[in-house]
């Protein structure tokens, strides 16, 4: 399997603060390692590399997959025109991909049906006409574009800078990440699940709610998550927002697998059968009439934890509001001393904030 390569330089004043902002950025998603201006990191989808010094930003990405390529020189190009503040700031992207202006991971789908698996969590399956094999591998998670009522949809499209030029005005599309909860092939469908959030300003669980068989959905994926099938045991944390994402991990991993769960839902109605043929404990936590995001079921469980289990080969991952996912980090580093590279953590959501999962 070949290696896909790119870089890119810009000048810009302030390089070195960039470089700053980016290891704050990554380090809530997973390690990162600083050198001095250098700052570098690796994951499951390819290696990256930058550096900022004497009024330059370098950066390079190597990779196997090239959807995974343009996905993350995209990544890099939006967040350094935002850490800059500077939207009109002109740089090229070298090596593979360099003159790609489409999108070759964005694909059109149509609701088939709808349906609720809890009273909170609403199912729809959209039928994908091309590229579902490609759906199905490279990652958990896509991102769906909402198109507005009665608009004929623009699509988004890349710059030169790689970066992603999303339609404005009244064409302006909604754009939520979700779980691809499963997938069918032969069908040509995938099937994702919606938190149905109280409250107003809340586009993704109203789309979820009112969607009906017919109605035009982009999608743009796959990216972000993998099954972690290398280690012997995973502990899994999160609320409704990540039960998806949760649930397939569990029910995709094989037998031999230890799999211990901690999952926080409104109450008893809100629990799903959950299949495995690996050793799961699976641990329901119910808030009970207490708001999303302020109960602390989750950290209360991983403080009773007993981490001295499977420390050998384990994977961790934790997913809620963003404020209770940082004390969780906090008390797995500071106080359970585990290893930053065991545990992944995820802000799905901010309380207070209308930014729906």
């Amino acid at each position: 399997m070949s290696v896909l390569f790119a870089e890119t330089s810009v000048e810009i004043a302030n390089a070195e603060l960039i470089v700053d902002k980016f290891q704050q950025h990554f380090a809530e998603h997973f390690p990162v390692i600083r050198e001095g201006t250098v700052l570098h990191y690796e994951t499951e989808y390819g290696k990256v590399w930058m550096a900022g010094e004497k009024g330059r930003f370098q950066a390079e990405v190597n990779c196997y997959d090239a959807h995974v390529l343009m996905s993350i020189k995209a990544m890099l190009a939006e967040h350094l025109l935002e850490f800059s503040g500077d939207k009109h700031l002109r740089f090229r992207w070298q090596g593979h991909g360099a003159d790609l202006n489409q999108l070759p991971n964005l694909f059109e789908g149509r609701v088939v049906r709808a349906f609720n698996v809890t009273p909170n969590m609403r199912r729809l399956v959209i039928s994908v006409s091309e590229g579902i094999e490609r759906l199905m591998t490279g990652g958990l998670h896509v991102r769906i574009l909402i198109v507005p009522q009665g608009r004929t949809p623009v699509w988004p499209h890349l710059s030169q800078t790689g970066a992603v030029v999303w339609p404005e005005g009244d064409d302006e599309l909604i754009r939520r990440v979700y779980t691809i909860r499963y997938g069918n092939v032969e069908r040509q469908e995938i099937e994702l699940d919606f938190v149905m959030h109280e409250g107003n300003h809340m586009p993704g669980a109203h789309f979820g709610a009112t969607a009906k068989a017919g109605d035009l959905v982009g999608i743009i994926g796959p990216g972000g998550g993998v099954v972690p099938v290398e280690v012997d045991a995973c502990v899994f944390a999160g609320d409704e927002t990540a039960l998806p994402v949760i649930s397939r991990m569990v029910e995709e991993l094989p037998a031999g697998k230890k799999i211990t769960v901690y999952a926080e839902v409104a109450d008893e109605n809100e629990r799903q059968d959950i299949k495995s043929e690996a050793d799961v404990n699976w641990t329901w936590l119910y808030r009970n009439g207490k708001a999303a995001g302020t109960s602390g079921l989750l950290e209360q469980a991983l403080r009773r934890h007993d981490w001295s289990e499977d420390s050998d080969s384990r994977h961790i991952f934790i997913a809620c509001e963003k404020g209770e996912v940082r004390e969780i980090k906090k008390f797995l580093s500071d106080e359970a001393k585990l290893p930053k590279n065991d545990f992944r953590t995820a802000g799905y959501w901010v309380l207070g904030e209308a930014d729906d999962h």
